[in-house]
């Protein structure tokens, strides 16, 4: 299996769920529905912070894998501060996150690519 495909695979749901948030905030979401959003969330962050620093150790420093985890924590106490409804500011900075995340994951494949070509 391909790192940059993996890179691209771990990168989509970032981008997705910073949609769903969005969507979320902007044409409102029932319950059910901005719950399973929180809920994904929380799961997506906990696994890549998990999954990145052992997996990627070159490209995700110990001092970065904390930084997952305190963002995973934010993520988990964002969501039981907005468990029944979303608050616009919140969701904005959730959304900025999620971008973020997805912007630095396919930097990985940047930086994979350019030490390959000058390997």
């Amino acid at each position: 299996r391909n790192p940059e495909d993996l890179i691209d695979e771990m990168a989509l749901p970032f981008l997705e769920l910073a949609e769903k948030l969005e969507s979320a905030r902007l044409n409102g979401a029932d319950k059910a529905t901005w719950a399973a959003v929180m809920e994904t969330n929380i799961f997506l962050w906990r696994f890549i912070a998990n999954f990145l620093p052992k997996n990627f150790d070159r490209e995700v420093p110990a001092r970065s894998g904390a930084m997952l985890e305190m963002i995973a924590d934010f993520m988990a106490r964002a969501s039981g501060a907005m468990s029944e409804t979303p608050d616009a500011e919140l969701v904005d900075k959730l959304v900025k996150l999620n971008l973020n995340m997805c912007h630095q994951i396919l930097s990985m494949r940047t930086d994979n690519s350019s030490e390959s070509s000058a390997a």
